[in-house]
């Protein structure tokens, strides 16, 4: 897609932050591979970290992806096997120590309020894909700037006077207006 020009969506920390665990909400799991920037630097592409919150906060995670393996009844070993059978999304490397397994959550009576935020845009012009240094500085400065992100929004969320579903739904009934949307400072 990079080598047509085209624009792409990454997540680095792929299924296991998505599958994360019942206290494991915002935090990255990224491989230790440098490859994304890689083939970002490779192509001359700017890396624009994107980092959200609210997803983790609208479901009750009941059982966690591991446990869900030990389930009896034959359950957990299916759950297994369901995992093992999964391709991997990084072609030259196989799903071992990756569990294509979701966690057995429900989602709340409300979602909460979903935050995101851009953060600065990072240039691998003068990044050389050969380098494996500079790709690991470069890796290291995209995390950083995605976990800045987390706690930009994390912290910001707190002082949302809507943070809270059911306030803000009330309130944008009574006022008829949609509930603020605010910059983080």
């Amino acid at each position: 897609m990079m080598e047509t020009g085209q624009n792409a969506l990454l997540f680095p920390g792929g299924v296991r932050e998505v599958f994360h665990g019942k206290d494991e909400a915002y935090q990255l799991f990224w491989p230790e591979k440098v490859d994304f920037v890689r083939i970002a630097a490779r192509f001359n592409a700017t890396v624009v970290p994107l980092s959200a919150v609210g997803a983790a906060d609208s479901v009750n995670i009941l059982i966690d992806a591991p446990d869900i393996l030990k389930l009896p009844f034959g359950i957990g070993e299916r759950a297994a096997n369901s995992s093992a059978n999964t391709i991997s999304a990084r072609f030259n490397v196989n799903n071992e120590g990756e569990l294509f397994q979701p966690p057995f959550a429900l989602p709340k009576l409300l979602p909460a309020r979903h935050y995101f935020v851009f953060g600065k845009p990072m240039s691998t012009e003068n990044v050389n894909y050969k380098d494996k240094a500079a790709c690991d500085d470069f890796y290291q400065n995209v995390k950083g700037e995605m976990q800045r992100g987390f706690d930009d929004v994390l912290r910001a969320r707190e002082k949302d006077p809507f943070k809270n579903t059911a306030s803000r739904l009330r309130h944008e009934v009574l006022t008829g207006k949609k509930a603020a949307t605010f910059s983080i400072d």
